[in-house]
């Protein structure tokens, strides 16, 4: 008997500026099918289109030519108030910023979305939510509010938030995104135990690659195309992982292992050293990653490896190899995709090699001189506008903060964001995630150097 699909889209195309000089077409005659149960990704650079997707999925994204069919109902045709009513009860949501309300306790947070159901009495939505917060082990941190949560926390609250109305469809757009690597591998696993226990369709967006063995199906989108789907594994097959932790040699506790200990104070020292001794180019690839495939990354991943312990960079030989047929050894990248990543990996690498300081010793290396290259090289790299001196110096203070341990890439990314009068810098929550990653590369790629060498 044919199974038949919860999601159906049909010639789905998104364009905004219609009209206009600067029309864009986000998505392009996008056609799917999705089965109740399924795990899939949609996967592919910024800026491809997989978001779009996702929105247009949720009712989020309503400017659409096409038809988006969700469980029969066709969605594309639903008035604002009937749309509301069918995501609320249809479909939860979950989002990198997490989106809680900072003024509602944690038990609150995910109570909310009960509202709609108007037969559930106050003691019935409290027990639902309290057995959500239990389930994902946070039951205990019911009455904080969530800036005193961790943030592997609140995306276990806004997760137990998507689900409280018990929804057949979960949508996660780049649920992960603004953890540590320990926080984001317990949510991948909290949505793969969900799919596999609670058979929820789970929809995921992300351009990050470590991610794509969980799916049953991923999805490759790229300029707004659905250009080619992955199998991974038949529809109820178990996902076992391949990732395999191996045992780490001993080491000494160098000036860069002290620094990296000091940056992830969370971790203890047997933690520490497989990430510092397992850091590839691989986190440059991703600073820079435009969709490409699992042997092109690799590839790509040894040269710039290369790049990082020769301090070589010569732009016209590298943007060659990115050029290059692959039958001669190269990508066989078109010209503009091979000069933009050509730059950016330049640009980049420059900075890690930098901060090596022409070959000092690391017991050599001046903090503050440092921090002044960083602060510089961000300020100027994402065009940051500081209206005040002190704002500044702020920033720079922060950059201090972070290398001493005593905030982590969370804590460092909200201080820089909150507005200068709460003792922030004032910086948009978008550009400071991005220099929070930038900062989070250069200080990991300058210990990968260093081990290297």
């Amino acid at each position: 008997m044919a199974v038949t699909p919860i999601i159906k889209i049909n010639n789905l195309s998104i364009t905004y500026f219609k009209g206009r000089d600067n029309e864009m077409r986000a998505l392009k005659n996008v056609n799917l099918e999705i089965y109740p149960g399924e795990f899939v990704i949609f996967f592919g650079p910024s800026g491809c289109g997989k978001s779009t997707l996702l929105y247009a999925i949720s009712g989020l994204e309503t400017e659409i030519d096409g038809e988006i069919i969700i469980d029969g109902q066709d969605i594309s045709n639903l008035k604002s108030r009937d749309l509301e009513l069918f995501h609320q009860r249809k479909i939860g949501m979950i989002f990198q910023a997490y989106y809680l309300i900072g003024s509602l306790s944690v038990l609150k947070n995910v109570i909310l979305p009960q509202v709609v159901n108007r037969h559930k009495s106050n003691k019935e939505r409290k027990k639902r939510a309290m057995e959500l917060l239990s389930e994902f082990g946070i039951s205990q941190e019911y009455n904080r509010y969530p800036s005193e949560l961790s943030g592997g926390q609140q995306q276990r609250v806004a997760i137990s938030r998507a689900l409280v109305n018990d929804p057949d469809v979960l949508l996660a757009d780049e649920p992960v995104g603004n953890l540590d690597s320990k926080s984001s591998e317990d949510v991948m696993k909290l949505f793969s135990k969900l799919n596999e226990e609670q058979k929820k369709t789970v929809i995921l967006v992300t351009h990050n690659p470590s991610h794509l063995d969980m799916a049953h199906r991923v999805f490759f989108i790229k300029d707004g195309n659905l250009v080619s789907i992955k199998k991974n594994r038949e529809l109820g097959e178990k996902f076992i992982s391949k990732h395999t932790e191996s045992a780490s040699s001993e080491h000494p506790l160098t000036q860069d292992l002290r620094l990296l200990k000091k940056i992830h104070p969370e971790l203890s020292l047997d933690e520490t050293k497989p990430l510092f001794k397992n850091y590839k180019a691989r986190e440059v690839i991703f600073e820079v990653f435009t969709g490409m495939t699992s042997e092109e990354l690799s590839s790509l991943e040894k040269y710039v490896d290369k790049l990082l312990v020769s301090g070589v960079n010569d732009r016209e030989k590298m943007f060659h190899y990115l050029d290059e047929n692959i039958k001669n050894g190269g990508l066989g990248l078109d010209k503009r995709t091979a000069l933009n990543l050509t730059n950016k990996i330049k640009s980049i690498v420059n900075k890690i090699n930098e901060l090596g300081l022409e070959g000092k010793g690391a017991d050599e290396i001046s903090l503050d001189a440092m921090i002044l290259k960083l602060r510089s090289y961000l300020e100027t790299e994402f065009k940051i506008k500081f209206k005040k001196s002190e704002a500044r110096q702020r920033f720079e203070d922060r950059i201090r903060d972070r290398l001493d341990g005593k905030i982590n890439k969370e804590q460092f990314q909200m201080l820089i964001n909150a507005t200068f009068s709460k003792g922030g810098v004032g910086i948009h929550i978008r550009r400071a995630k991005k220099i929070s990653d930038r900062l989070e590369l250069l200080l990991l790629g300058r210990q990968h150097q260093h081990y290297k060498n």
